[in-house]
């Protein structure tokens, strides 16, 4: 059964099993939350009442190492009934949940907006690729696309289709590209800050970072796609560099540094951030010249000297914004 087909049926099935009515996106809590939302008490960087945190309940035979999700909520929200864009925010390798939140300065930097910024977890710890595993240990392109986009949206009064937007730094890029690539027209706006967008730049012979880049960035070998030569076919399948064309009429925005010292954020005790960079910013060129080929419209800020970590994410995130909020207003 094809994968899109599978998620579809997995969704239609997932809000007949909760009774729930309105699973196009109708609103049915007078509160416009999902039930068990709840303050985070032992974090300042998540302040209720806009900041909030909600497990999504599994359905069997879905596995994935953390199923709670953050919500940031825009002000007023309790208070009024209209309905918001949707911001999706994933994370890096490693990162959890709270990573946004915690690292990103994501509430600081979204206060004041009309947008509900949604951040789940996708096994930073344990990098889960936004992929269903090979092996079939994680599923988490079923968990995010499936089930927990679904059950939210079902009960957050958002707009939805033509209304989402989905962002990430590094392995967070990857997903929000590959997401958009392999769902078209689920999201509007897709940005990726030093993003794994093209593994496959070089074909085959690029596939081989998989192997160099596996100590640092725990890169999708193994369980994940498989072996990058053995099982080309899978990283073709989830390389968004070769499904560009589902990108079309999309906001697409790329970021990337070059890894030399000199930027704003110095961090020269931590080499290995510097080295992975330029392999990051060898993909999006590439991923961006590919845009080009194709004629899609995309934006690009190769910002010059930085690494490889949240001080660069946050200035990309911070550049991104206002561009993704224009896409999806």
């Amino acid at each position: 059964m094809p994968s899109t087909l599978r998620l579809s049926l997995l969704a239609v099935l997932l809000c007949l099993s909760q009774a729930i009515t309105g699973c196009g996106g109708d609103m049915t809590a007078g509160n416009g939350l999902p039930p068990g939302a709840r303050a985070v008490m032992d974090d300042p960087a998540c302040v209720a009442p806009r900041c909030l945190e909600v497990t999504v309940p599994l359905p069997e035979g879905v596995h994935v190492t953390d199923n709670r999700v953050r919500l940031l909520l825009p002000e007023g929200y309790a208070d009024s009934e209209r309905r918001y864009p949707l911001l999706y925010l994933l994370h890096d390798a490693p990162g959890d949940v709270t990573s946004w939140t915690r690292l990103g300065n994501v509430q600081a930097l979204t206060e004041g907006l009309d947008v509900i910024v949604i951040m789940p977890d996708g096994g930073g710890g344990n990098p889960g690729w936004y992929s269903d595993w090979r092996d079939g240990s994680f599923q988490w392109e079923t968990y995010h696309i499936g089930v927990m986009m679904p059950f939210l949206e079902r009960h957050l009064r958002g707009l939805g289709d033509g209304h989402r937007a989905i962002a990430g730094p590094s392995m967070g890029g990857h997903g929000a590209m590959s997401y958009s690539a392999r769902h078209p027209g689920l999201f509007r706006a897709a940005a990726g800050f030093s993003g794994a967008v093209d593994f496959l730049h070089l074909g085959r012979i690029s596939a081989l970072y998989g192997y160099l880049a596996n100590p640092i960035a725990g890169t999708p070998n193994g369980p994940v796609w498989g072996d990058p030569v053995l099982h080309y076919d899978i990283w073709q399948d989830h390389n968004p560099g070769t499904r560009v064309d589902n990108l079309r009429g999309m906001t697409v925005l790329l970021t990337s540094g070059n890894g030399l010292p000199g930027g704003p954020h110095e961090q020269l005790g931590n080499l290995p951030l510097y080295a992975i960079e330029p392999l990051l910013l060898l993909m999006n060129q590439s991923f961006a010249s590919t845009l080009d080929a194709a004629g899609i419209e995309h934006h690009t800020w190769f910002y010059g000297p930085g690494f490889h970590d949240w001080p660069y994410y946050r200035d990309a995130f911070a550049w991104a914004l206002p561009q993704l909020m224009t896409a999806i207003d």
